[in-house]
Formats: C-alpha cells, sequence, structure tokens
C-alpha cells in the first residue's frame, strides 16, 4: 500500500551547530572523517593518529581497559566543548554544504545544505525510507545518543525540486569566501568540502516555507535516523516536550535533480559456501534468465570497462547482473515474459520485486544457492565492495568464490520504492561521496541555560 499524503509538511529549522574552532592546527581536513559504518579498523587508526580531536574519537569511540567507549565518546565531547576544542554558533541557521569532486575523469559538483528536520513516523508520509535497517547498528547508535546527547554525522535526505527553487533561494549565500573548508580522499580521489552559514532570517523563513510543501527521502543514515526517533520516544517518556531538539535530526538535504548526485552500485562478493560451482549456477538460472557468455578479460581495465558498459546497455532493457568466478564471467538478464508475480522468493511488492539486486537475492541467492533472508543479512556467505576491479581481484586471489557485479540503483526507481512505503535489500544504494562527519554537530540539549 503506498503511502498516505501528509497531513503535516515537513518541518526543516536553523538550528546552533556545534563546530571546530577556527585555528585548528592543520586545518579542518585533519578533523574531519567519513561516516562510521565505512571506517575499516586501520583507517581508524590512520584519522586518530592524524590529529588527536578527529571526530572518529566521538563517532567510532574505541574499548579501553575498565571503560566503556561510549561513555568515554561523551566525556570526550563535553571535554572538548569545555576546552574550546568545539564551540557552539551564537545565532541559528542554516549551512550550506558543496561538495566537489570527480568520477570517471569528469568534475561534479553536489550541491545541498544542512539543517535540523523535525522527526516523523515513516508512515505520516513525510520522510521516507527505501532500505531496511538491521537491530545492531541501531542498538550501537542509541547507546553512543545516550552519552553523546548530540547528531555527531548528518543523515542524507533528498527532496524533489526540478525547478531549483531552493537552491536559488541558498545560491546568493556561496558568493562570497565559505565559513569552513576541509579536504579528503576515500581512495577514489580528493573531495573538497565547503561550508556557507545562512542566518539571515528572510532566507530561512523562505527555505522553510518551501521545503514545508516537500517530502524527504532517507538516501543515506537510515539507522541513524530510525536511533534517533527511539531517542526521541525515550526522552519523552522521561519529559515530553515537542520542542525540544532530541525531536529533530541533522540532516544533509540535496535535491534529486541536483546534476552532481550520483548513485554508485554496490557488488556482491560469495565466499566460503560449500561445493559452489558458477556453471552449475548458470544452468540453474538458465530458466529465468538470459545468460551471454563473456570472453573479456576482466581483470584488465579496458576489458572490464567494456564488460560494464555492456551491462549498463542490458540493464536499460532488463534488469541485468554479471557473474564471474575464476574462469569466467556471464551476463544474466531476466528473460522476456518471465512472470514474477508469485515467486515465493520474491516481494509482493511490484516496485521492488523488478529491482536488479532483488531478483539476484531472491532468485540466485535463495533460490537456487540456498542462502536463506537471514543468512543473506547476517553476511554468513556475503560481502560487499563498491568497486568493480576491487571485486575481480578478490575472486582471482581466492578470497570470493564469485562477484556478482550490478548497475547502480536508479534515483526513480528509489523515490519509487520510498513512496509505495517499501523497501530495499541492505546495500541496494552508493551515495558517493559520503557526507564527511565533523563539519557541524547538532545538540540534542540545549548547551547554554
Amino acid at each position: 500500500m503506498a503511502i498516505r499524503s501528509p497531513a503535516r509538511g515537513l518541518e526543516v529549522e536553523p538550528f546552533r551547530a556545534v563546530r571546530y574552532a577556527e585555528g585548528a592546527p592543520g586545518g579542518l581536513s585533519r578533523r574531519i572523517a567519513p561516516p562510521y559504518d565505512v571506517i575499516s579498523p586501520a583507517q581508524r587508526d590512520a584519522l586518530a593518529s592524524r590529529d588527536p580531536h578527529n571526530v572518529v574519537e566521538l563517532i567510532l569511540p574505541q574499548d579501553r581497559p575498565g571503560e566503556d567507549r561510549y561513555a568515554r565518546a561523551g566525556r570526550t565531547w563535553r571535554q572538548w566543548l569545555a576546552e574550546g576544542v568545539l564551540r557552539e554558533d551564537a545565532e541559528p541557521a542554516l549551512y550550506v554544504l558543496h561538495q566537489r569532486f570527480s568520477w570517471d575523469g569528469e568534475p561534479r559538483l553536489r550541491r545541498g545544505f544542512l539543517a535540523r528536520l523535525r522527526l516523523r513516523e515513516f508512515a505520516d508520509g513525510v520522510v521516507l525510507p527505501h532500505e531496511k535497517t538491521l537491530s545492531g547498528p541501531k542498538a550501537d547508535r542509541l547507546a553512543l545518543f545516550q552519552e553523546v546527547r548530540a547528531n555527531l554525522s548528518p543523515i542524507f535526505s533528498l527532496y524533489p525540486d526540478e525547478r531549483g527553487e531552493v537552491d536559488a533561494l541558498l545560491a546568493p549565500a556561496v558568493d562570497r569566501l565559505p565559513d569552513a573548508a576541509a579536504s579528503g580522499d576515500d581512495g577514489h580521489g580528493p573531495i573538497e568540502n565547503r561550508l556557507w552559514r545562512v542566518g539571515d532570517p528572510g532566507v530561512i523563513g523562505r527555505v522553510r516555507e518551501a521545503m514545508a510543501a516537500r517530502r524527504a527521502y532517507i538516501a543515506d543514515g537510515h539507522h541513524r535516523y530510525e536511533t534517533a526517533l527511539n531517542y526521541a520516544k525515550q526522552a519523552d517518556a522521561r519529559r515530553p516536550d515537542p520542542g525540544a531538539p532530541h525531536h529533530f535530526v541533522l540532516s544533509y538535504f540535496c535535491a534529486m535533480s541536483d546534476p552532481g548526485l550520483l548513485i554508485l552500485p554496490t557488488h556482491r562478493l560469495l565466499h566460503g559456501l560449500p561445493g559452489f560451482e558458477l556453471e552449475r549456477l548458470l544452468a540453474a538460472a538458465g530458466g529465468e534468465f538470459t545468460i551471454t557468455p563473456i570472453q573479456e578479460d576482466l581483470k584488465e581495465e579496458e576489458g572490464r570497462s567494456r564488460v560494464l558498459a555492456a551491462l549498463r546497455e542490458a540493464g536499460e532493457r532488463r534488469p541485468s547482473f554479471l557473474a564471474v568466478d575464476r574462469g569466467r564471467a556471464a551476463l544474466l538478464s531476466l528473460s522476456p515474459g518471465l512472470r514474477l508475480e508469485g515467486i515465493v522468493e520474491l516481494p509482493r511488492s511490484s516496485e521492488v520485486r523488478g529491482l536488479d539486486v532483488t531478483l539476484l537475492h531472491g532468485l540466485v541467492f535463495q533460490r537456487i544457492l540456498g542462502l536463506s533472508p537471514a543468512s543473506q543479512e547476517r553476511k554468513e556467505n556475503l560481502d560487499y565492495v563498491k568497486d568493480a576491479a576491487e571485486a575481480v581481484a578478490a575472486v582471482a586471489a581466492g578470497t570470493a568464490q564469485a562477484a556478482f557485479l550490478l548497475n547502480p540503483t536508479r534515483m526513480g526507481q528509489v523515490r519509487s520504492v520510498a513512496e509505495a512505503g517499501k523497501a530495499m535489500p541492505q546495500k541496494s544504494t552508493f551515495f558517493y561521496p559520503k557526507l564527511p562527519s565533523g563539519l557541524v554537530f547538532n545538540p540534542l540539549v540545549p548547551l547554554r541555560a
């Protein structure tokens, strides 16, 4: 059933951001970090050694003997505020954020702004998800919320604005030098983040009014959003207050039509499955997929580029993906005329069951390979990588039995699934680049009397 039309619109508010104080040694670039859920142990160590006040000490605290890591993050937060490492802005504002980066050799600019978003239940039809969540990450983030009592990383929200009305309201702010700037490199190339503070009440009022007529679609940060809802319910149980800061969550807003918005695929790696043979899998899949052998050498960049181009072309006609092992590769495209209704391994929702990623997980992983949905969620035989070259290399090295390469999910699919009130499998979308943590923080309790 589709999400009902909202009775009240989207509520976007300015806020007094907590930010790193100016003049930090080495600049802000040394103190920002990627979101907590993409930081490897080695990367965490590198970030912590880069600067003693790197935000990783807050978003991904480590256990120490006799010390709870969440409590330590709370003490670190309060200590940095007391020492002046972090400071709260004097007046509420919105914060324009531009990210410059390159992809496939082409420069790109993603434009958006940061604000507080009033929390709403998904059933209200104002804020809509598109992916499933798991209990473990939500319990982890809730423990951190309870100790720090601040949003340390923004969720990533999309909104419809084909005519660019909201961006036009904020455009004059970027005609001056940014209030903060920080650069980084996530392994795919440099990313330049520039932040402008917008405190003009007139501009803020017009942005709030324009956003009130729209919905927000969560692109990234589903676990953090649901955690914020749970935290607000706990806080209200102690002392109800509809206007309290805990009824809001820090969010970055980007228009769905923004030219710099980029969705990348997340590829799947199969490992540790007894008796797996790609030959047998392809034979079993022949009734539901058209299978085309691939002759290119995927270990070479040119061959990989041609195969991925063929995958994109096939995906424009029918759901398709690539299966690769150490000796062969094949393109699987859904057979023409195959009726998906009634296949028990697929969702009933028409918006979800025809997605490439849904067919891969339902028909291949579950029906053919016998991997239950629960085992898939636990990643018992699955890993996920963003880079096709990395996926192919894992197969060549023998650390994976096979790789399944996917096309990126399209923006229209994200919107359709969200508006239908359904959810895609986990890791169906990867919005690039990730939003850095450390540019702004949103306190969930007043920091001043």
